[in-house]
């Protein structure tokens, strides 16, 4: 996302992923809502951040 807010195309953004019981079932290398909060949350803020909605789904 940072490239297309670098180009001036969006501002924000929404990541719609898979719950990890849901990713478990999906093909190898799913990236999974409990995972995606856990880095977002530990990794801090960047001066190139934007502001992101996830939201993760189950079967």
């Amino acid at each position: 996302m940072t490239i297309f807010s670098k180009m001036g195309i969006i501002d924000t953004g929404i990541e719609i992923v898979p719950v990890k019981r849901f990713a478990d079932e999906m093909s190898t290398g799913v990236s999974y809502f409990e995972q995606f909060a856990w880095d977002l949350h530990h990794r801090g803020e960047s001066n190139i951040d934007i502001p992101v909605l996830i939201l993760g789904v189950d079967a």
